[in-house]
């Protein structure tokens, strides 16, 4: 069965990306894209709306990565690295992020991360971290927007949203572009352009 058309595709800092909307249902055809850890893991979800949201997201990413690896999509080995975050064993870098029915897949050669939300979403507690007001305020973007750069380049490093509070603005490159440093690391984050119910981002380890 072919991959649905996606809601929006794009390349951002040498990153493929592609946005699709989530279904409101599973069944074997999903099921069977994934490895056997994966459908366990979403057999054990209590909620069905968080178990059709990690099948399909799953199921989207393996087909991405399968028509890019010339393999079948159950094959490709998927494991947690040290930090937790996901890693192809070939070495592949990929991330995704699925957030008000919808999922944002990215992949490319250098880690990355990305980020996706509703833009309606509330901002009030993210709003307070610093890394968000300082970006908000430098790159004159939404508070929401702020923190789609800040969460991606977080996940770009592989520690997710506990790394956010380590980040430090460096520079404002250009509109929608900002760099981050975390210690020694450079991170390049970029804004999206999905569609305007999200609000996205992606970040590269520069």
């Amino acid at each position: 069965m072919p991959t649905p058309l996606p809601l929006w595709r794009g390349r951002c800092l040498d990153v493929e990306l592609r946005c699709w909307r989530l279904p409101d249902a599973v069944g074997d055809v999903e099921r069977d894209l994934l490895s056997q850890d994966e459908r366990e893991r979403a057999a054990g979800f209590k909620l069905e709306r968080r178990r059709v949201e990690y099948v399909a997201s799953r199921a989207y990413l393996r087909r991405a990565l399968a028509d890019v690896l010339g393999v079948v999509p159950w094959s490709i080995p998927i494991s947690p690295d040290d930090a937790g975050k996901p890693q192809h064993a070939g070495g592949m870098q990929f991330n995704l992020s699925h957030s008000a029915n919808a999922v944002l897949i990215g992949w490319g050669a250098r880690p990355l991360g990305v980020d996706l939300e509703a833009s309606q979403r509330k901002t009030e507690h993210v709003a307070r971290m610093r890394i968000v007001a300082e970006v908000r305020d430098a790159a004159s973007v939404s508070a929401i927007g702020a923190f789609t750069l800040a969460e991606a380049a977080s996940k770009a490093i592989g520690r997710g949203l506990v790394a956010v509070r380590g980040l430090r603005l460096e520079k404002v490159v250009r509109q929608g572009e900002i760099e981050f440093l975390s210690g020694t690391q450079r991170i390049r984050a970029n804004v999206l352009a999905v569609p305007d119910s999200y609000v996205a981002a992606v970040a590269v380890l520069d």
